[in-house]
């Protein structure tokens, strides 16, 4: 005997996919925390080396001026430098903070995919509890039919 079809197939289906596409974007909001937390440290790296490099030149400079190397117009040029090495820094950890904001976002964003993913698998629990529950009662009442086969099939004639 054909046992008959659950009745909320689709929407087991429907759920299921729906699983798979919560994972999909979880996957990719990973892929986007791990790019941006990239690009952060590869910023920080960038400001790290160019404040190194900063106060290596300005540590030269500095040894030149004490052993009076230096003139009025040597001193002049390196005001000029500074003033550029510090907006360099500036634009440099201005960079570094909108990659730091973009990670912070980046990691909202997977949050948020880690609930939907959650919340979408618990509904297709539901719907998997609700079939298990379906099929159990469906088999107790092919046996109870088969039991009442035998029963009539083995009872005497009159």
């Amino acid at each position: 005997m054909r046992r008959p079809k659950y009745p909320l197939e689709p929407l087991a289906d429907l759920r299921a996919r729906r699983v798979e596409g919560a994972v999909e974007g979880l996957a990719k909001a990973v892929a986007q925390r791990q790019q941006a937390a990239d690009q952060r440290r590869q910023s920080e790296q960038r400001r790290d080396a160019h404040e190194a490099q900063a106060a290596r030149v300005s540590e030269t400079e500095r040894g030149s001026l004490d052993r009076g190397e230096l003139s009025a117009a040597d001193l002049a040029l390196a005001h000029a430098w500074q003033l550029r090495s510090d907006a360099e820094r500036a634009a440099l950890v201005s960079e570094t903070d909108q990659a730091r904001v973009a990670e912070v976002d980046a990691a909202k964003r997977e949050d948020a995919a880690r609930g939907q993913v959650a919340e979408r698998r618990a509904d297709a629990d539901v719907v998997e509890k609700d079939r298990a529950r379906w099929t159990a009662e469906a088999r107790k009442r092919d046996d109870a039919k088969e039991e009442e086969a035998m029963a009539e099939a083995f009872r005497p004639k009159r």
